[in-house]
C-alpha cells in the first residue's frame, strides 16, 4: 500500500509550523510532537518477531484479544491494529516486534531488537534488511534458533524512550 506525502506526514505526527514575528523578534517553532495514529497489520507486526523477548509477544496477543492457536504467531495475518495498541505492546510488555515496526514506521531513533537478536543468534551484524526479505535466511535464523531458546534479549531504555 502506497501513502501520499500527506498521509506519511500525518502518520509521522509532523505538522507544518508557521514562524512568526513578536515584538522580541521571531518566535522559535516548536518541535513537532509525535501523534500515534494509523494502523499497522499484523503481519507486518510479526515479520519483526524473533522469540527472544520471553513471550511478551504473546501476552500483547493475548491482552488485545488477537487469537494465536499455535501458541506463538497470530492466527489473522491480516488484522489491523491500532498503532497505539501496539505500542502499548512494547513498553507494557516489552514486545520486541512491536517496538521494531514502530521504529521502521515512524523512523525512530531507536535500537533494532531484531537486528540485537539475529547478531547474537547468528553472529553477524547488518541482517536486519536481509532477513525480512529473504526466506533463505529466515530459515537459517530457525536452525540456530533452538541454542537460545531461553535467552531473553531486554529491551534497551533507548527504545522505551523513542516509544515514550
Amino acid at each position: 500500500m502506497r501513502l501520499s506525502r500527506r498521509q506519511l506526514f500525518t502518520a509521522a505526527g509532523l505538522t507544518a509550523l508557521a514562524g512568526g514575528i513578536s515584538s522580541n523578534g521571531p518566535v522559535a517553532a516548536a518541535a513537532p510532537v509525535r501523534t500515534w495514529s494509523g494502523e499497522i497489520q499484523v503481519g507486518d507486526w510479526e515479520q519483526y518477531y524473533l522469540g527472544l523477548d520471553g513471550g511478551a509477544h504473546q501476552k500483547a496477543l493475548s491482552a488485545l484479544d488477537i487469537g494465536h492457536r499455535d501458541g506463538v504467531r497470530a492466527d489473522e495475518q491480516y488484522l489491523m491494529v491500532p498503532v497505539e495498541s501496539v505500542r502499548r505492546a512494547a513498553l507494557e510488555f516489552g514486545d520486541h516486534a512491536a517496538a521494531d515496526v514502530l521504529r521502521d514506521r515512524f523512523g525512530l531513533d531507536s535500537p533494532s531488537m531484531l537486528e540485537r537478536g539475529l547478531k547474537l543468534v547468528l553472529g553477524q551484524d547488518g541482517l536486519e534488511r536481509r532477513y525480512l526479505d529473504e526466506p533463505a535466511l529466515q530459515l537459517r535464523y530457525i536452525g540456530y534458533r533452538r541454542r537460545f531458546a531461553n535467552h531473553v534479549l531486554p529491551m534497551p531504555s533507548a527504545v522505551r524512550k523513542a516509544l515514550a
